[in-house]
């Protein structure tokens, strides 16, 4: 086939008569796959063991990310496990001997492995009544945190709840109500001076800053602002900027070249 595309490239062979030689054969072996051919996802290789959660036996199945061992009560019982060796050595593994039991530090529960699309981690076998979840060789990732505080939108509870970026402050009627409570850095929106600037996210986990007046107040600005008026230009603001000899002060206006030492407290430095 790839002799063929050669010659189509140099244009001793006409494409078409290439391609429908080839498919000609194709078709063939796709015709006989259909009928003839295993499918994985519905095989079910016996095991010896059994379900420590209700007891019916254990078998090895196929899915998208690999083999993994579950139990015949499906969808009954939702109890699996990931099949920690490779097919080959199924035989000669001992399957119930397979790692130290893992244990969820918030309600007690046996923790399983499972394959997601972010890779294999542990997750708590209380699901759904407790969703702790723990990466390969990472910590628990913390329960939520019930707080005093009314959601604005909703009046439920707001929540403390930890992401991939860190902790911050959301509804706990989640997803009936998807209020998030904004992180505002205490100074008003120099451009509208009626919202507040808070602290936001990209999609790729970068901090940037906005009016919280958004879409009606477009101000954006990558570097923290500072209510500071810029001496040179008079611009209503400075940014926080970090270089190698130190953080500075600089305005933001393109035409103003301006920038100052910045005052850091000596704690912060030492972070």
């Amino acid at each position: 086939m790839e002799e063929e595309l050669d010659e189509i490239e140099a244009g001793k062979v006409a494409w078409r008569a290439a391609i429908g030689e080839f498919y000609e054969k194709f078709d063939k072996d796709l015709k006989h796959a259909e009928e003839h051919m295993t499918n994985i996802k519905r095989m079910e290789r016996p095991t010896d063991l059994i379900c420590e959660k209700c007891g019916k036996p254990l078998v090895i199945k196929w899915g998208k990310h690999g083999s993994f061992i579950a139990c015949t009560g499906y969808p009954d019982c939702t109890y699996t496990r990931e099949l920690t060796v490779d097919l080959p050595d199924v035989d000669n593994a001992n399957l119930s001997e397979q790692g130290e039991e893992e244990y969820c530090e918030n309600c007690g529960r046996p923790m399983v492995l499972k394959k997601g699309r972010f890779g294999t981690f542990f997750a708590c076998t209380g699901y759904p009544d407790c969703k702790t979840t723990k990466p390969i060789g990472g910590t628990q990732k913390k329960p939520d945190v019930q707080l005093d505080e009314k959601c604005p939108v909703c009046g439920s509870n707001m929540v403390l709840k930890t992401g991939r970026f860190g902790e911050f402050t959301a509804c706990g009627n989640y997803p009936t109500c998807k209020h998030v409570k904004q992180k505002t850095i205490g100074m008003k929106c120099p451009e509208c001076s009626e919202g507040e600037v808070v602290e936001r996210r990209s999609k790729r986990g970068k901090t940037f800053y906005g009016c919280n007046r958004w879409p009606d107040c477009n101000f954006v600005t990558w570097g923290k602002p500072v209510q500071e008026k810029c001496p040179e230009c008079g611009g209503p603001y400075m940014v926080e900027k970090w270089l190698k000899a130190g953080p500075v002060l600089q305005c933001p206006n393109a035409d103003c070249k301006h920038k100052q030492p910045m005052l850091v407290p000596v704690e912060v430095l030492a972070q």
